[in-house]
């Protein structure tokens, strides 16, 4: 005898009448079928009021979805991924603020991506510190290292960068052959030449910056003690102390990998300079609230141009090698056979000069006003945009 299939609204009914049938209390009846009293309530009032009809099963959609994304947003946030396949909800939401969009929550979006199948599901991330450490001010204290990249021909060679520790700024990008000392300290000096000079850089301990670990001073210990640069080393086998340059790493090389690979260090340079553009004032960085480096990494505001001496009385004792210097009306002097703009704030002053290697720094009085590497193909050296020797920073 073959056996009746028996479907799920006649069993519900089977089981509303059960009661009347067996004389078993309800409770009993629910606890043998398996459901809840309430189960069985909501389908006798449904019974109750329609019939047959209200056994069917039905959708368990929320009859309002405050959540849901408009169709247009959606589609919005599905192209932007597309065009951007490592942008992530958190970027794709600040992309759409950029742009005036009211944008839906980060986890919104993450879902949105989901439903198009443009994320792959990954498995849960470490817990994240809940503490981000940094200094207060800018230009308080430089992170600099090194990694290693390849050319189009499979040529390793290495990034030398230098990175702002509270702004995230990258002041400088350098390509090189290896990493050897002279490497970082051109680095060291192009950052500075055009943002002034840090009060401490932190390295790792490479011979290329360090000797402390084999009891001697390298040459780009000595140059950084001579300015008055405090190095600060991490410790080893610790590669977290530098860890906004390590990741500062990842993202660079993200972005090499979406370009044509260089031939040479030149293409590379060039490629470095772009990068550096885009991630200064282009790329929103999550550990700064999704601001630009740029945004971070703004200039103090000039002193008021209040009547200067023309040269103060209490004058700190400076390096024999140093010369005075009177200031054009137009804001410049000459040294070396080059002009040199400080301001027109500085107009009929007198500076002080001092040169330290490749850097010449400019002082009035004991404040350093400027540090410039002299550039030897311009016989006019203009005032950069960055007038970062007047930041205030952290004693």
């Amino acid at each position: 005898m073959a056996l009746r299939v028996v479907s799920m609204d006649e069993l519900k009914l089977q089981v509303l009448t059960e009661p009347g049938r067996t004389g078993d209390p309800v409770a009993e009846v629910c606890r043998r079928r398996g459901i809840s009293r309430q189960t069985f309530y909501v389908y006798q009032r449904r019974f109750l009021a329609e019939g047959p009809a209200g056994l069917e099963e039905r959708s368990r959609r929320p009859l309002v979805s405050p959540g849901r994304l408009e169709p247009s947003l959606e589609a919005e946030i599905c192209t932007l991924r597309r065009q951007h396949p490592r942008w992530g909800a958190r970027r794709i939401r600040t992309e759409l603020l950029r742009r005036g969009v009211d944008a839906p929550a980060i986890s919104t979006i993450h879902q949105a991506l989901r439903r198009n199948l443009l994320v792959v599901p990954q498995r849960p991330r470490r817990r994240r510190a809940l503490k981000r450490f940094e200094r207060e001010a800018a230009n308080d204290l430089w992170q600099i290292d090194a990694t290693e990249v390849k050319l189009a021909d499979g040529q390793r060679v290495w990034v030398v960068d230098c990175l702002d520790d509270h702004a995230r700024f990258l002041v400088a990008a350098l390509a090189c052959p290896s990493p050897t000392g002279e490497a970082p300290w051109a680095c060291f000096v192009r950052a500075s030449a055009e943002y002034g000079l840090p009060r401490q850089l932190l390295s790792d301990n490479h011979v290329s910056f360090t000797g402390r670990m084999f009891g001697f001073e390298v040459a780009f210990e000595r140059r950084l003690r001579e300015l008055g640069v405090k190095l600060i080393n991490a410790a080893p086998a610790h590669p977290q102390t530098l860890g906004k340059l390590e990741r500062l790493h990842r993202t660079l090389k993200d972005w090499l990998a979406d370009e044509p690979q260089p031939a040479d260090l030149e293409e590379l340079q060039l490629l470095l300079d772009r990068f550096r553009a885009h991630y200064n004032h282009e790329r929103p960085h999550q550990g700064i609230g999704d601001r630009t480096p740029a945004d971070r990494y703004t200039a103090s505001p000039a002193p008021d141009p209040a009547p200067l001496d023309s040269e103060p009385d209490d004058q700190p004792a400076y390096p024999t090698r140093s010369v005075i210097r009177a200031v054009a009306p137009n804001g410049v002097f000459a040294f070396r056979a080059k002009h040199i703009n400080i301001g027109t704030r500085y107009a009929g002053a007198r500076v002080r000069v001092v040169e330290s290697g490749e850097l010449v720094h400019v002082y009035y009085g004991d404040e350093l006003i400027r540090t410039i590497a002299l550039d030897p193909d311009s016989s006019y050296q203009r005032l950069g945009k960055h007038r970062l020797e007047e930041r205030k920073i952290n004693p």
